[in-house]
């Protein structure tokens, strides 16, 4: 029986220095080649079926736990972020004093990332409706420290009311949604409110960033927003993760998520979401792209931006 764990010991042991020497040849060595191959011969074969909990840092230097069963989180423990483009472009946007609203904060990437950013006089309000997901947040939150980030363990919709809420599965949990699928289990019931009586007045005064992520609840949230359109910051700008499939779910469509922010004033810019592996690969190609003017029908998952801007490219 000792031998056997011994054996079964040694052999974890191995499997956790070949993970993180592949690891460190993905995310630190400053050349593309041979990527690409490691990744499909020996990350796919062998590490994706193993679920490794890590504590790593991101590229923008704040730390986060999580478990490499999960695809948002297998991401940034091999690259060190998530959505890269975005990241830049959200980067790019904050400044110190600065307030981001976070729908749909997930295990907090963007929270922390706003945070760093807005600095100590800024603000973050991160709303996350999953219990289970919320406990994560917290704990990379008290990782880090970070000390200007409220949090909200609630669901945002077009009004207040109790909502079932369904838990995406292991390999993505940041599928949940409140919006019923048929493989997905219930979690339980959160209670639901607009957006503009989850925040407080001078958080709506000051917002320069919305990001909303609730997988196919955006027309809801977005319905949920009228207040805040009218009252914000003119630059205010608005991102919001868009996926026709899950909007159906709804009886909606990309169109009537669009129409509520063109009738107040905003055009819409598409952002590519970026889930392929070659992306991440290649990152520093990948940080060139910027939203661009929407001029035909979304029909593909997109990441769109809602800005006053006019142009082409934002």
């Amino acid at each position: 029986m000792d031998a056997a764990r011994n054996w079964y010991g040694a052999k974890s042991r191995a499997l956790e220095l070949s993970l993180l020497l592949v690891r460190a040849y993905i995310r630190h060595m400053p050349f593309t080649l041979g990527k690409r191959s490691i990744w499909d011969r020996i990350v796919e074969r062998f590490f994706l079926s193993l679920p490794h909990q890590f504590i790593v840092s991101t590229t923008f230097g704040v730390r986060v736990s999580g478990n490499t069963r999960d695809i948002i989180q297998r991401f940034i423990y091999f690259f060190g972020v998530w959505e890269p483009c975005l990241t830049c472009w959200i980067v790019e946007q904050l400044a110190p004093g600065d307030v981001f609203i976070d729908v749909g904060a997930n295990i907090g990437y963007y929270t922390l990332l706003a945070s760093k950013l807005v600095g100590e006089l800024g603000l973050v309000v991160a709303i996350e409706p999953s219990p289970t997901i919320f406990n994560t947040l917290k704990n990379n939150l008290a990782l880090n420290k970070a000390r200007n980030i409220r949090l909200v363990n609630m669901a945002v919709s077009d009004r207040p009311q109790v909502l079932r809420l369904f838990r995406g599965p292991e390999w993505n949990v940041g599928l949940t949604t409140t919006v019923e699928k048929s493989s997905f289990k219930l979690e339980g019931e959160v209670i639901a409110e607009p957006l503009s009586d989850i925040l407080k007045p001078e958080e709506i005064q000051k917002a320069r960033l919305v990001k909303i992520d609730v997988e196919g609840a955006e027309w809801a949230v977005a319905a949920g927003m009228g207040s805040i359109l009218n009252s914000c910051r003119h630059d205010i700008e608005i991102v919001i993760e868009v996926d026709p499939r899950y909007l159906a779910l709804q009886g909606k469509c990309p169109d009537d998520v669009l129409q509520i922010f063109l009738n107040a004033g905003f055009r819409a810019y598409s952002l590519e979401s970026e889930y392929q592996t070659e992306l991440y690969l290649q990152a520093q190609q990948t940080k060139t792209r910027r939203p661009r003017r929407v001029r035909n029908p979304i029909q593909d998952e997109t990441n769109i931006v809602f800005s006053r801007k006019d142009a082409e490219v934002i």
